[in-house]
């Protein structure tokens, strides 16, 4: 688009009564639905370091919540009771998130669809979740590498045993059970598996969004937002959907395994490819359909208050255009503070930058 496309789709925007996002009599599901947009939408222009190390700590702490699900079932002989206690140790996660920070990249595909009509563009969108996710994978990483050296495992290997199966092979279906029994991998099996795994993931995308958007629905109330992603989040893990990025503890189990000394024949490094393979990239795509499947219909659910939305998202980023065509470091110098910046990197004269209008100025 030109420079005087964009400035007439601005003006053409700008007509658009917005005052009905701002009230505060608003029902709860719609609040939650306008409130899920924005918090999504600013996430995504927050600088990568943010994206990263927010989406590390969610992947540390669901090491932290793994390990404890590990500790506490793996001498279970009761698969319902097992389920249980998945359920309601896996939901603290959400705790350890809400009050000490971090952020899932399943999170932000709630936010897929608007991609779909030109809200903006999609290299932002993927550019976020690129950062958040990495940050979930090494986050996962380094709790499991510090969680070996500390001898866990060497000391109990009914533990490892326990991790790898049902965090690992188990979750590959009969694949995993071929490689357990030592029997050849037959192509049906491999498109079973990634089948079931890719539809496992929908059901569960389809939890993690009502899970973000129920949150926000209470208005502020962090207890009733706890209860919210509580439940939720039980229904999920009692389930046992498949989550790209819960499901990287057991790749890094298997990594790992691989790498280390081990008399268990199942734990190559064919294994923990073969896990990569038919389950996580499985599970991204499927977490990613689901979003935008269940995040489409809250949008006809919410109609009135999706149009709005788009709308002013869209005059955001079109004025963000601009912006960057003015300054091509605008986007660069907003996103990234002082505090993350080296001091020899600083400029001893900061800039003045021309403000996007906020909100409050688009309605005055």
């Amino acid at each position: 688009m030109s420079n005087d496309e964009i400035k007439t789709e601005i003006q053409q925007l700008e007509q658009v009564d917005y005052t009905p996002l701002y009230s505060k009599d608003v029902a709860y599901h719609n609040y939650g639905y306008i409130h899920t947009f924005r918090v999504i939408s600013d996430g995504l222009r927050l600088s990568w370091i943010k994206q990263f190390f927010g989406g590390l700590l969610a992947g540390i702490w669901i090491g932290v919540a793994y390990t404890a699900v590990l500790y506490a079932t793996y001498k279970m002989g009761n698969p319902s009771i097992t389920k249980l206690l998945t359920g309601a140790l896996f939901a603290g996660v959400i705790l350890l998130i809400s009050f000490l920070g971090g952020g899932f990249v399943t999170a932000h595909m709630w936010y897929n669809r608007t991609m779909f009509r030109r809200v903006e563009k999609w290299s932002i969108f993927l550019k976020a979740c690129m950062f958040v996710y990495l940050g979930n994978i090494l986050g996962i990483a380094i709790f499991i590498g510090i969680l070996f050296l500390s001898g866990a495992f060497s000391t109990n290997d009914a533990l490892f045993v326990f991790a790898y199966k049902s965090f690992g092979l188990d979750k590959i279906y009969s694949v995993g059970t071929a490689l357990v029994n030592g029997d050849a991998v037959t192509s049906v099996e491999v498109w079973k598996t990634i089948s079931w795994v890719f539809f496992s993931a929908i059901l569960c995308n389809f939890l993690i969004c009502l899970a973000t958007q129920g949150a926000k629905s209470t208005k502020g109330n962090t207890v009733a937002s706890m209860i919210m992603y509580l439940v939720v989040l039980f229904f999920f893990a009692i389930g046992g959907y498949q989550h790209c990025v819960a499901n990287w503890y057991g790749a890094w189990i298997l990594v790992i395994g691989a790498l280390s000394p081990s008399d268990h024949r199942e734990i190559t490094s064919q294994t923990a490819l073969l896990f990569i393979a038919l389950n996580i990239l499985p599970a991204i795509l499927g977490n990613f359909v689901g979003a935008l499947i269940i995040g489409t219909f809250m949008g006809f659910f919410n109609k009135d208050y999706d149009d709005l939305l788009i709308k002013e998202a869209r005059l955001r980023f079109l004025n963000e255009t601009l912006a960057v065509r003015e300054n091509p470091n605008f986007l660069n110098n907003q996103n990234n503070d002082d505090q993350y910046t080296p001091w020899y990197k600083r400029s001893s004269k900061k800039t003045k930058q021309k403000p996007l209008p906020s909100r409050k100025d688009i309605f005055n």
